[in-house]
């Protein structure tokens, strides 16, 4: 198989999102119980439907799924500055976290220019 396949492209991404949640995961565990239910499990199902998503776009070759994978990544953005916000995660964590999401971003981003 190609390096440039489709397949090739979502198991390198499919790794990187793997490592994200790893990484993430004692932060996550971290997270003031008062949080846990209200933000803690909606980042780590977001970061779960990044998996989800990569899965299906690779599998799929689809314009729209992949699309669905940037999507995703903006929306763990969001979430990851708004526990900065609050101080639920710190911020050289999100830092680290929002750079390995940019990774996987620009890897999507090309991804979607072969659609173009």
């Amino acid at each position: 198989m190609p390096d440039d396949s489709p397949r090739q492209r979502g198991l390198v991404l499919l790794v990187k999102a793997e490592q994200l949640i790893t990484d993430l995961g004692s932060v996550i565990d971290k997270i003031p119980r008062n949080q846990r239910y209200r933000y803690a499990l909606r980042l780590e199902d977001a970061l779960w439907e990044l998996v989800d998503l990569i899965i299906q776009a690779a599998a799929s070759g689809q314009k729209s799924k992949v699309y669905r994978v940037d999507e995703q990544i903006r929306y763990l953005h969001a979430l990851l500055r708004h526990g900065a916000e609050r101080k639920l995660i710190g911020a050289k964590r999100v830092g680290e976290a929002a750079r390995q999401l940019g990774e996987v971003g620009a890897m999507v981003g090309a991804w979607r220019k072969r659609f173009s």
